[in-house]
């Protein structure tokens, strides 16, 4: 269940955080939801032949994870996504499993928007990087 912060229930500094795993279905799925087969992340014989070696999770995908993470955790069920910027560092593959954090850098009160920072990270390294600003609706 999300969930159901105010813009006076957060400050600066406050964060949430997750972990996914991404399976060959779900990304499945999401190339039949999304209308996007790229072999790189649908066809495992494909993807061998690549630098990476086997299937990559969407970045459309991880960047959906990433709007669950505001949508669901910080600050929930009273949140407008405004803006999105990730950068994809490093690939992160079927089967990882990897950790979604957002972290409150900026508030304001009269708008209701904060700027939040995300990290996804794997094994302990960032693999994507960015921000989120976010309006929390009353």
């Amino acid at each position: 269940m999300a969930k159901d912060l105010t813009i006076d229930d957060i400050a600066i500094g406050d964060n949430a955080v997750f972990e996914r795993t991404w399976t060959a279905e779900d990304e499945d799925a999401f190339a039949a939801l999304s209308g996007n087969f790229n072999p790189l992340h649908t066809d495992e014989a494909y993807a061998q032949t690549t630098k990476f070696g086997h299937r990559l999770v969407f970045g459309m995908h991880v960047a959906i994870t990433c709007s669950a993470l505001v949508g669901m955790y910080l600050p929930g069920k009273r949140c407008l996504c405004l803006r999105q910027n990730l950068a994809f560092k490093q690939p992160i593959f079927i089967n990882d499993t990897v950790s979604v954090k957002g972290v409150v850098q900026a508030k304001s009160k009269s708008t209701g928007i904060l700027e939040i920072e995300i990290f996804v990270t794997k094994d302990k390294v960032e693999v994507v990087g960015g921000t989120m600003t976010v309006q929390v609706l009353d």
